[in-house]
């Protein structure tokens, strides 16, 4: 066996140390600088099941961050400027066959939705029904924790509005 100089060794640790973070933390290499599947959001977190009322849910959030999502690679369609924590962790339970999620600003600004659901599937949406609103839809949704953020879809700019969660397709933006 051959002797490793300072130079080598380091080389090893790295290595190890790279392969050791990938497997391990392979969520958070890929997604970058989102948390997911924590316990902290910037604005709450709540609890559901499915055949909820009052339904739509609603809560209000200030959308926004420093992230600018579209580099992340998460899934198409993934736009907007967003913090690493999420905005809101909804736990949603007995899922119904449907669920969706939208967002309403109290003013005007352009805002997106970047959602990472129970399964660990990226769902994003910029504009829908004809306007600037987001809307992410989930068929046959699963249960467990959803992390949202909602995106500003320019940098530095906040939008105050109103989350929206509903298992009602008829209800949107």
């Amino acid at each position: 066996m051959r002797a490793i100089g300072k130079r080598g060794l380091f080389a090893v640790i790295l290595a190890a140390l790279t392969l050791g973070f990938a497997a391990f933390g392979g969520d958070v290499v890929a997604q970058a600088r989102l948390v997911i599947g924590g316990s902290s959001s910037n604005f709450g977190r709540t609890a559901l099941s499915g055949g909820f009322m009052p339904d739509p849910w609603t809560t209000t959030i200030t959308s926004g961050g420093s992230i600018d999502v579209r580099n992340l690679s998460l899934s198409p369609g993934c736009v907007g400027y967003a913090t690493a924590q999420p905005d809101y962790i909804l736990d949603y339970n007995n899922a119904a066959s449907f669920l969706r999620f939208y967002f309403t600003p109290s003013g005007s600004g352009d805002t997106t939705l970047v959602i990472n659901d129970a399964s660990g599937n990226w769902h994003c949406n910029d504009d829908s029904f004809g306007g600037t609103n987001p809307t992410v839809d989930i068929n046959n949704p699963p249960s467990g924790q959803y992390d949202i953020w909602v995106g500003s879809y320019r940098a530095n700019a906040n939008v105050r509005g109103t989350l929206h969660v509903t298992e009602l397709r008829s209800r949107h933006p």
